[in-house]
């Protein structure tokens, strides 16, 4: 378990290269994950809010367990965000956005390998997003507190790799 102040530093470092990242790219709209607390995901407030100074235009997921599938939804300041019953923050309204002109997409994961395939959570929500928009010319950028693994031995047909993976001390492209 990283130390707080660790955990606080790695964040910081992460949120600088991604927003430094997104300005290379010039990502004016994009697919980002609220992190969940007690997973100690990295952290996402401080690139979303920064992104709506910057005119960026920001969607985040609602996660339908019964049906195993997500929504998306357009993600503005004054949004209101509510808890599930899995700790999952989530946008408490209603109103779908479409994925069609998505230039990017911001991945929770535990680990990377240096091919850019990577360990999600276990559910497949975000493989099935992946593979949703894997049409689209989407940036696929994963978030990670640590860097890459040599190699993940166990990727299936259906795994999108990632184009970027950003840790607190690296930018890493595959």
């Amino acid at each position: 378990m990283l130390d707080v102040q660790v955990y606080i530093e790695r964040n910081q470092q992460i949120q600088n290269l991604c927003l430094a990242l997104m300005e290379n790219l010039n990502i004016q709209y994009f697919h980002t994950y609220l992190a969940i607390g007690k997973n100690k995901e990295p952290e996402t407030q401080t690139i979303i809010q920064t992104s709506w100074s910057c005119g960026r235009q920001v969607l985040i997921s609602k996660t339908d367990f019964q049906n195993r599938s997500m929504s998306h939804h357009t993600y503005e300041s004054t949004d209101k965000i509510q808890i599930n019953r899995y700790g999952i923050p989530e946008p408490g309204h209603q109103a779908s956005a479409a994925l069609d002109d998505l230039q990017a997409i911001l991945v929770p994961l535990l680990a990377v390998d240096k091919k850019g395939n990577r360990i999600g959570y276990g559910k497949g929500y975000y493989d099935e997003l992946l593979s949703e928009i894997s049409h689209l010319k989407v940036q696929k950028i994963g978030l990670c507190l640590s860097g890459p693994v040599d190699l993940i031995p166990y990727v299936e047909a259906h795994d999108v790799a990632l184009d970027y993976c950003i840790t607190p001390h690296k930018v890493y492209r595959f």
